[in-house]
């Protein structure tokens, strides 16, 4: 959550300041309002309820919610539970559905190209299943029309991070709209996302809104409590004169009592002008500090990004520490000027970052050899320099490897390097150079193992990591590991587990397969027995099979172990 967000709420919750929480009516209203009205299919009335519903539980949870990253999807998510609950769930939830299954025909032009403006309420309901992480990315990105640096500021992550947060997200989406025919590209569907329409907010929603929530809340019960009462017995008063079409001296007595109520809500109709005038006064002045304080944060934005330019100028020139955060501005720097067609500059930019920024940060390590190195591929598209500098690099990598036996780097650098330049062919050709007892080749060989498997060469492979080392390897990723008190959601908590738990399984089977495939059959039952008491799902022992197939032992599995 940004800290305008914070800090509005905390005052709303602390001072029960009603310009406070006007001012994140006003923020937030559009986002609310268009979901609401997508959820109760564009009716006005039942999307006006729903938002003073929302607005009124952000206004009973402003103190727990205060210390959340991103309130607009606590919004979003909270807006859906509303919508379903106003439209009675089970039937309206059944009609959308039966809408949902019918309508992939006729929301598909002659083109195959999709009309996403008939899927948004499906695509809704596919947001809220997601993770929180991943719809407040979403909702940041899409619908609040944030960079990837202040998505990533808000979420406390790089920018990169928060770009494979926000595409992973995608990935998701594509996903469960398949599920329900729905069958688009993830680019597509970003492109959807990123045009949502625009929804008209009625006029003076906001003032009501607002003051439906702080009545609800318990901040101005007796004046907001007055509107909505004086509205049902105006409402009731026409219904009586309805009725009273009969006799004349009834219609008379009718009248008598009409302009006697008309003349008594007459009055507090003027009284509620005064306060409705009283509050936009008081709103239109939160509004002006709001302002000021947006252009001295802007100031102080200004100032500090004058400071980092000028420390990432001063480690250009050699006379500035290299931190983190220089590595990550003038690797932002060079992403910006490869998306600007300043091929040369974002080459010694990503150079500069893969020679001397990341290799002197072990955070970085990961990165160097994946994400970095596909910008520098992808750069080589237009710009054939960018090719060379990859192959000169993977040659010094190579020499490094040659030279030394105790340079491990050398071998992750030299068979990343060829795993993006398509060339894994290399790694290989040095691997059978260097004799079996050489600890560069067990060293190389780690990294491209995987190779080694889908070669069929299990003896190489298992010479490059005893059955002692995979059986720690197993033990280490099934061991319970306790996550980070800041993550609590079960949604995520499970996601986590599952991650870890497919990655247990994967890593047995392949290194079953290597020692199938080596000849090493006893220690191959042993660490599929304890694969099979770990995880004896029937998906398990199907992909555990699979790999044994290709290892020439498929009747290993014949009787295999119970659980």
């Amino acid at each position: 959550m940004s800290d305008d967000d914070s800090r509005l709420l905390r005052r709303y919750a602390e001072e029960k300041s009603e310009e406070a929480f006007a001012a994140l009516v006003r923020r937030h209203l559009d986002l609310v309002y268009a979901v609401a009205l997508r959820q109760v299919g564009g009716d006005a009335h039942l999307a006006q309820d729903v938002a003073q519903t929302v607005f009124t539980a952000l206004a009973r949870k402003a103190r727990e919610l205060a210390a959340r990253p991103v309130l607009g999807g606590w919004l979003y998510r909270t807006t859906q539970f509303t919508a379903i609950d106003v439209v009675r769930a089970e039937s309206r939830r059944r009609a959308r559905e039966t809408e949902a299954s019918t309508m992939h025909d006729s929301a598909i032009y002659s083109d195959g190209a999709i009309d996403w403006d008939k899927f948004r309420p499906t695509l809704d309901h596919v947001i809220g299943e997601l993770s929180d992480d991943d719809r407040d990315a979403v909702v940041l990105r899409f619908f609040e029309g944030k960079s990837f640096a202040d998505v990533g500021a808000r979420l406390r992550l790089s920018e990169n991070t928060a770009r494979m947060r926000v595409e992973r997200a995608l990935n998701k989406l594509h996903g469960l709209l398949a599920r329900r025919g729905v069958t688009s590209t993830t680019a597509a569907l970003a492109v959807a996302l990123a045009s949502q329409p625009s929804v008209a907010v009625p006029l003076g929603l906001a003032g009501a809104v607002t003051g439906a929530a702080l009545g609800g809340a318990g901040a101005a019960g007796s004046f907001w409590t007055f509107m909505l009462t004086s509205k049902l017995f105006i409402g009731s008063l026409a219904g009586a004169t309805a009725l009273a079409v009969g006799t004349a001296v009834y219609q008379t007595q009718q009248v008598r009592l009409r302009d006697a109520a008309l003349a008594s809500v007459t009055a507090e109709q003027q009284a509620v002008v005064a306060k409705l005038h009283d509050l936009e006064t008081r709103m239109a002045a939160a509004t002006k500090r709001a302002q000021v304080i947006d252009e001295d944060n802007a100031k102080l934005l200004k100032v500090v990004e004058g400071l980092k330019s000028a420390r990432v100028a001063q480690t250009a020139e050699g006379t500035g520490p290299i931190t983190q955060d220089v590595v990550d501005a003038r690797y932002k720097h060079a992403q910006e000027l490869a998306r600007n067609g300043d091929a040369a500059g974002a080459l010694k930019e990503f150079l500069w970052c893969f020679d001397d920024g990341m290799p002197r940060l072990a955070y970085y390590t990961g990165v160097r050899r994946s994400f970095l190195l596909s910008q520098l591929v992808k750069l080589a598209d237009t710009d054939a320099s960018a090719m060379a500098a990859l192959r000169e690099r993977r040659d010094a990598a190579e020499k490094r490897l040659l030279a030394s036996k105790s340079d491990y780097d050398a071998a992750a650098d030299f068979s990343s390097i060829n795993h993006y330049l398509k060339e894994d062919a290399q790694s290989l050709r040095i691997f059978d150079q260097l004799a079996p007892d050489d600890q560069r080749r067990r060293s190389l060989g780690l990294n491209v193992y995987d190779l080694l498997v889908d070669a069929g060469r299990y003896q190489d492979a298992a010479a490059t990591r005893s059955f002692g080392e995979m059986s720690a390897q197993f033990e280490r990723s099934i061991e319970e590991r306790s996550l980070p008190a800041s993550i609590t959601d079960p949604s995520r908590i499970h996601s986590i587990s599952k991650a870890q738990r497919e990655y247990a399984v994967t890593a047995a089977v392949t290194n079953i397969e290597v020692l199938a495939g080596s000849g090493d059959l006893a220690h191959a039952q042993t660490l599929t027995a304890r694969l099979i008491a770990f995880d004896g799902s029937e998906r398990t022992r199907m992909l555990l099979q699979q790999h044994l197939a290709r290892a020439g032992y498929p009747e290993l599995l014949a009787n295999p172990p119970k659980t």
